[in-house]
């Protein structure tokens, strides 16, 4: 994360399954507006769904296109409600990074990463 606080901008992004629980997409935008806040970043709007990826994602990825690298991060309540496929989900962060210059970042600090046994890991 750049210097903490020093004029960051986010887009917060919450997800829940098909059959999923309409209070847990409150309780992640909840979770996105007090990380945000407690780390002095000005969150923009969080989008949210409920199903797979599908609609919001895609206005997330148009917004980071048309934002010409005015954003700094993509909140999420965790790295999860992105997806399950780690490999998914570590191609997408690099391609924030290069493409649009943001950050995937999950409240809960999990980490995208590559074990000791070559294995990719979310945690």
């Amino acid at each position: 994360m750049k210097e903490e606080g020093k004029g960051l901008l986010a887009v917060g992004y919450a997800r829940i399954g098909r059959s999923g629980d309409m209070r847990d997409l409150d309780r992640q935008a909840e979770q996105i507006y007090n990380f945000c806040q407690k780390h002095g970043i000005k969150l923009n709007l969080v989008l949210s769904e409920q199903g797979e990826r599908g609609m919001s994602w895609k206005i997330l990825e148009d917004i980071l296109k048309e934002s010409n690298r005015r954003l700094d991060m993509v909140v999420v309540a965790e790295m999860g409600n992105l997806s399950r496929d780690v490999g998914w989900l570590l191609l997408k962060q690099a391609e924030f990074e290069s493409r649009y210059g943001v950050e995937l970042i999950s409240v809960r600090g999990s980490q995208l990463s590559v074990d000791k046994n070559g294995e990719m890991r979310m945690g």
